[in-house]
């Protein structure tokens, strides 16, 4: 991998590291959650900008390399990789949400540890 690529790939992975330590101390200290959430979906976008650009990468130097050889075997593994990739993805995007389990008293569980937010009301 080109250094370049390498310094930047590292530094949105310190980023994103930074971001979820963040999140961290944000939980211990029971912040409000949909300001947690926020932070979370901050640090989704730029684990997909990191993986953007690696994919890039992966496209323009490894995967062409492999499609242009004299290897069919090559090409085919390499078309494979990709198609799992994308595969996997969609996978991801199909995935659903658990239902959230309740107490004797049908109050979901995740509902009994929110604080009150910065409007006074609770989430």
């Amino acid at each position: 991998m080109a250094s370049q690529t390498k310094s930047v790939l590292l530094s949105r992975l310190r980023t994103i590291e930074g971001h979820v330590r963040g999140i961290l101390r944000m939980v211990e200290a029971d912040a409000y959650c949909p300001e947690v959430l926020a932070q979370a979906m901050a640090v989704q976008s730029a684990v997909d900008r990191f993986s953007l650009e690696l994919l890039e990468h992966h496209l323009g130097t490894c995967f062409i390399t492999a499609v242009r050889g004299d290897s069919e075997q090559e090409r085919e593994r390499a078309l494979r990789e990709i198609l799992n990739i994308f595969e996997a993805s969609a996978k991801l995007k199909r995935t659903r949400l658990p239902q959230p389990a309740t107490g004797d008293d049908g109050v979901p569980e995740n509902q009994r540890t929110c604080r009150t937010g910065p409007s006074g009301l609770v989430a």
